[in-house]
């Protein structure tokens, strides 16, 4: 495990090498944008490595992120970033819906079962998991580090 990683400071997010791989530190004061952000990135990667052909909609209005290709079959990839939290049981966690509104609006929406096909989630601690949306029963929240979610991990930086 890195120490000090989870106490960067305001206004940058420094990096460290890891098993030879640039890793951006967890920053806790990184906008929810900034995060999802990385996580995307992180996405693009693996499904490009993995021989995907992958797919950029125009605009945020779908409840998907990417379109994944591979041997003529399409998935629709929703991405998401689980941050840490300490007062879980250092355990990473990743919100289920969608956000939005302004100073005098708020709203939240929960995915439907069949919004997408594949939820790619990049944790703060560095993991990438890859799972069947179907297949996931929780419809507001994961704590992704469970043992039951173990089988999905593709990618753990951490760990080499």
């Amino acid at each position: 495990m890195l120490n000090g990683a989870y106490s960067c400071k305001i206004g940058y997010a420094p990096t460290r090498h890891i098993n030879n791989r640039l890793v951006l530190c967890y920053n806790n004061f990184m906008l929810t944008k900034q995060k999802g952000d990385i996580a995307l990135g992180n996405a693009i990667q693996y499904f490009i490595i993995n021989d995907y052909e992958v797919c950029l909609p125009i605009g945020d209005k779908r409840d998907y992120d990417l379109i994944v290709e591979k041997k003529n079959i399409v998935y629709r990839v929703q991405v998401k970033y689980a941050g840490f939290y300490p007062s879980r049981n250092n355990q990473c966690r990743v919100a289920l819906r969608i956000t939005g509104g302004n100073q005098s609006y708020n709203y939240s929406k929960k995915y439907s079962n069949d919004a997408f096909d594949i939820l790619f989630v990049y944790t703060a601690k560095g993991q990438e998991f890859v799972l069947p949306w179907p297949d996931i029963k929780a419809r507001n929240e994961l704590t992704i580090e469970h043992p039951k979610f173990s089988k999905y991990l593709v990618n753990n930086i951490m760990q080499g």
